[in-house]
Protein backbone atom coordinates (compact mmCIF):
# COMPACT_ATOMS: atom_id res chain seq x y z
CA UNK A 1 0.00 0.00 0.00
CA UNK A 2 3.15 2.38 0.56
CA UNK A 3 4.10 2.48 -2.90
CA UNK A 4 0.58 2.77 -4.20
CA UNK A 5 0.18 5.89 -2.13
CA UNK A 6 3.71 6.87 -3.64
CA UNK A 7 2.82 6.71 -7.21
CA UNK A 8 -0.75 8.05 -6.33
CA UNK A 9 1.26 11.19 -5.06
CA UNK A 10 3.75 11.71 -7.85
CA UNK A 11 0.37 11.52 -10.27
CA UNK A 12 -0.99 13.74 -8.43
CA UNK A 13 1.97 16.24 -8.34
CA UNK A 14 2.11 16.01 -11.92
CA UNK A 15 -1.43 16.76 -13.04
CA UNK A 16 -0.97 19.57 -10.61
CA UNK A 17 1.84 20.97 -12.03
CA UNK A 18 0.13 20.50 -15.71
CA UNK A 19 -2.97 22.32 -14.01
CA UNK A 20 -0.46 25.25 -12.65
CA UNK A 21 1.35 25.25 -16.06
CA UNK A 22 -1.70 25.36 -17.82
CA UNK A 23 -3.59 28.24 -16.45
CA UNK A 24 -0.19 30.38 -16.24
CA UNK A 25 -0.28 30.45 -19.88
CA UNK A 26 -3.86 30.82 -20.75
CA UNK A 27 -4.84 26.98 -21.66
CA UNK A 28 -7.92 26.94 -19.52
CA UNK A 29 -10.84 28.45 -21.32
CA UNK A 30 -12.19 31.36 -19.62
CA UNK A 31 -9.18 32.20 -17.18
CA UNK A 32 -6.90 34.69 -18.55
CA UNK A 33 -3.03 33.67 -19.13
CA UNK A 34 -0.55 34.98 -16.54
CA UNK A 35 2.57 34.41 -18.27
CA UNK A 36 2.89 34.80 -21.92
CA UNK A 37 6.26 33.57 -24.15
CA UNK A 38 6.89 35.53 -27.86
CA UNK A 39 9.60 34.90 -30.20
CA UNK A 40 10.98 37.67 -32.75
CA UNK A 41 12.96 36.69 -35.54
CA UNK A 42 11.80 39.13 -38.45
CA UNK A 43 14.26 41.15 -38.11
CA UNK A 44 17.01 38.77 -38.10
CA UNK A 45 15.74 37.48 -41.31
CA UNK A 46 15.70 40.44 -43.00
CA UNK A 47 19.29 41.24 -42.28
CA UNK A 48 20.44 38.01 -43.05
CA UNK A 49 18.73 38.14 -46.29
CA UNK A 50 19.92 41.79 -47.38
CA UNK A 51 23.63 41.02 -46.45
CA UNK A 52 25.64 40.85 -49.21
CA UNK A 53 29.23 39.89 -49.28
CA UNK A 54 30.28 40.07 -52.81
CA UNK A 55 29.90 42.48 -55.96
CA UNK A 56 26.39 42.53 -57.01
CA UNK A 57 26.06 42.74 -60.45
CA UNK A 58 22.68 44.59 -61.46
CA UNK A 59 23.24 45.60 -65.07
CA UNK A 60 24.68 43.67 -67.99
CA UNK A 61 25.83 46.16 -71.34
CA UNK A 62 25.93 45.27 -75.30
CA UNK A 63 28.53 47.82 -75.85
CA UNK A 64 29.40 48.00 -79.48
CA UNK A 65 31.91 50.73 -81.26
CA UNK A 66 34.40 52.14 -83.67
CA UNK A 67 37.44 53.75 -81.81
CA UNK A 68 39.73 55.45 -84.49
CA UNK A 69 43.48 56.83 -84.29
CA UNK A 70 45.43 59.10 -86.79
CA UNK A 71 49.00 60.61 -86.19
CA UNK A 72 50.55 63.04 -89.06
CA UNK A 73 53.98 64.90 -89.28
CA UNK A 74 54.50 68.64 -89.17
CA UNK A 75 56.73 70.81 -90.31
CA UNK A 76 56.52 73.74 -87.29
CA UNK A 77 52.55 74.50 -87.50
CA UNK A 78 51.88 73.12 -91.20
CA UNK A 79 50.42 69.49 -91.61
CA UNK A 80 52.72 67.39 -94.12
CA UNK A 81 50.92 65.96 -96.75
CA UNK A 82 51.21 61.98 -97.07
CA UNK A 83 52.43 61.72 -93.57
CA UNK A 84 49.32 60.43 -92.00
CA UNK A 85 48.87 57.18 -90.55
CA UNK A 86 45.35 56.24 -89.57
CA UNK A 87 43.74 53.59 -87.88
CA UNK A 88 40.05 52.30 -86.93
CA UNK A 89 39.40 49.33 -84.32
CA UNK A 90 35.71 47.93 -83.81
CA UNK A 91 34.71 46.63 -80.48
CA UNK A 92 32.43 44.94 -78.53
CA UNK A 93 32.16 43.31 -75.20
CA UNK A 94 29.71 42.51 -72.12
CA UNK A 95 29.88 44.87 -69.80
CA UNK A 96 28.32 44.46 -66.12
CA UNK A 97 27.81 47.33 -63.86
CA UNK A 98 26.66 46.88 -60.22
CA UNK A 99 28.35 47.85 -56.55
CA UNK A 100 30.09 45.55 -53.97
CA UNK A 101 28.10 44.13 -51.65
CA UNK A 102 30.02 43.94 -48.70
CA UNK A 103 29.84 47.99 -48.38
CA UNK A 104 26.08 48.00 -48.13
CA UNK A 105 25.14 49.20 -45.18
CA UNK A 106 21.57 48.23 -43.67
CA UNK A 107 19.97 50.27 -40.76
CA UNK A 108 17.07 49.60 -38.48
CA UNK A 109 14.38 52.99 -38.89
CA UNK A 110 11.79 51.12 -36.75
CA UNK A 111 8.39 50.54 -37.65
CA UNK A 112 9.18 47.63 -39.40
CA UNK A 113 11.05 49.84 -41.84
CA UNK A 114 15.07 49.65 -42.94
CA UNK A 115 17.42 52.50 -44.16
CA UNK A 116 19.81 50.76 -46.68
CA UNK A 117 22.65 52.83 -47.78
CA UNK A 118 23.87 51.45 -51.54
CA UNK A 119 27.62 52.24 -51.81
CA UNK A 120 28.94 53.68 -55.37
CA UNK A 121 28.05 52.11 -58.20
CA UNK A 122 30.90 50.62 -60.61
CA UNK A 123 32.48 48.54 -63.46
CA UNK A 124 32.37 45.33 -62.33
CA UNK A 125 33.76 43.61 -65.53
CA UNK A 126 33.18 42.85 -69.05
CA UNK A 127 32.75 39.15 -71.21
CA UNK A 128 33.36 38.01 -74.53
CA UNK A 129 35.39 41.11 -75.93
CA UNK A 130 35.65 41.06 -79.50
CA UNK A 131 38.54 43.79 -81.36
CA UNK A 132 39.16 44.05 -85.24
CA UNK A 133 41.16 46.64 -87.10
CA UNK A 134 38.94 47.45 -89.98
CA UNK A 135 40.89 50.53 -91.07
CA UNK A 136 44.96 50.72 -91.42
CA UNK A 137 46.05 53.51 -93.56
CA UNK A 138 49.27 54.69 -93.77
CA UNK A 139 50.59 57.56 -96.49
CA UNK A 140 53.30 57.42 -99.34
CA UNK A 141 55.34 59.82 -96.97
CA UNK A 142 54.06 58.19 -93.45
CA UNK A 143 57.51 56.48 -92.43
CA UNK A 144 58.41 59.30 -90.55
CA UNK A 145 55.03 59.19 -88.78
CA UNK A 146 55.20 57.70 -85.19
CA UNK A 147 53.38 54.12 -85.64
CA UNK A 148 50.03 53.67 -84.24
CA UNK A 149 50.06 51.87 -80.62
CA UNK A 150 47.08 49.35 -81.33
CA UNK A 151 47.24 47.71 -77.51
CA UNK A 152 47.38 51.36 -76.45
CA UNK A 153 44.10 51.95 -77.69
CA UNK A 154 42.38 49.12 -76.83
CA UNK A 155 43.58 49.70 -73.33
CA UNK A 156 41.57 53.44 -73.95
CA UNK A 157 38.28 51.87 -74.79
CA UNK A 158 38.39 50.30 -71.54
CA UNK A 159 39.96 53.53 -69.60
CA UNK A 160 38.60 54.17 -65.74
CA UNK A 161 37.13 57.30 -67.54
CA UNK A 162 35.40 54.88 -69.95
CA UNK A 163 34.54 52.87 -67.14
CA UNK A 164 32.83 56.01 -65.11
CA UNK A 165 30.68 57.11 -68.27
CA UNK A 166 29.44 53.90 -68.62
CA UNK A 167 28.28 53.92 -65.03
CA UNK A 168 26.85 57.73 -64.94
CA UNK A 169 24.91 57.05 -68.06
CA UNK A 170 23.06 54.48 -66.40
CA UNK A 171 22.85 55.62 -63.10
CA UNK A 172 18.89 55.88 -62.92
CA UNK A 173 18.39 52.25 -64.43
CA UNK A 174 20.92 50.54 -61.80
CA UNK A 175 19.25 52.29 -58.85
CA UNK A 176 16.00 51.09 -60.06
CA UNK A 177 17.72 48.06 -60.29
CA UNK A 178 19.07 48.38 -56.83
CA UNK A 179 15.82 48.80 -55.29
CA UNK A 180 14.11 45.93 -57.24
CA UNK A 181 16.52 43.43 -56.01
CA UNK A 182 16.73 44.24 -52.21
CA UNK A 183 12.69 44.86 -52.54
CA UNK A 184 12.27 41.10 -53.66
CA UNK A 185 14.58 39.56 -51.37
CA UNK A 186 13.03 41.39 -48.33
CA UNK A 187 8.87 40.86 -49.64
CA UNK A 188 10.08 36.79 -49.81
CA UNK A 189 11.07 36.83 -45.99
CA UNK A 190 8.70 40.12 -44.54
CA UNK A 191 6.39 41.20 -47.43
CA UNK A 192 5.16 44.19 -45.13
CA UNK A 193 8.82 45.86 -44.54
CA UNK A 194 9.17 49.08 -45.81
CA UNK A 195 12.60 50.29 -47.10
CA UNK A 196 14.35 53.62 -47.79
CA UNK A 197 17.40 54.05 -50.31
CA UNK A 198 20.27 56.31 -50.45
CA UNK A 199 22.80 55.71 -53.20
CA UNK A 200 26.30 56.84 -53.00
CA UNK A 201 28.61 59.01 -55.61
CA UNK A 202 32.16 59.57 -56.31
CA UNK A 203 32.97 62.86 -55.51
CA UNK A 204 33.74 65.08 -58.53
CA UNK A 205 37.52 66.24 -58.78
Amino acid sequence: MGVIKKITACIGAVVVGAAIVAVLYGAVPGIPAVLSSSSKSTDTQVIHAMEQTKEVSLLRLGITGIKSKENKSHFFNMEIPGTERAQFIQYSFDAKLGFDGKDVVIEPAGDNTYDITIPEFKFIGYDHPEYRTVVDQNGALSFGTPQIDTANMINEILSDKAKSEYVEKNRDILEDQAKSFYTSIVRSVSPDTKLNFTFQQAESD
